[in-house]
């Protein structure tokens, strides 16, 4: 192993996807003080990106495949892809019923009807 490498981080985060992406911007500290979110990601922001791994995946897989249809060499792994992956930006365009914890209910709720 190369002086000054890190074993975790340059070997297996590459070979384990999900550990990479659960350790990413959003779970891992990544933040950036430019956030809409503050110094940090909100709750509701972690929650949603909790459950959008497969996307993610998806669209790095699809840049990829996109890459070596040109006949370029793939320049980036799916680590450096989270590195530079838009967290801020995706979720804020999000609309209001997309959000976790938003939506309407909260402020029309459901009704019962009495028979």
């Amino acid at each position: 192993m190369p002086e000054g490498s890190n074993f975790w981080q340059d070997y297996v985060l590459g070979y384990e996807p999900q550990a990479a992406y659960y350790s990413a911007a959003p779970f891992g500290g990544g933040a950036s003080t430019l956030s809409p979110f503050g110094d940090g990601f909100s709750p509701a922001s972690q929650s949603y990106w909790s459950g959008q791994y497969g996307g993610v995946m998806n669209q790095y897989l699809g840049d990829l495949g996109r890459t070596m249809r040109k006949g370029e060499e793939p320049a980036m792994s799916f680590v450096d892809y989270l590195e530079q992956y838009p967290w801020t930006e995706r979720y804020a365009a999000l609309g209001p019923r997309l959000r976790p914890g938003s939506g309407t209910s909260r402020f029309a709720p459901a009704t019962r009807r009495m028979y």
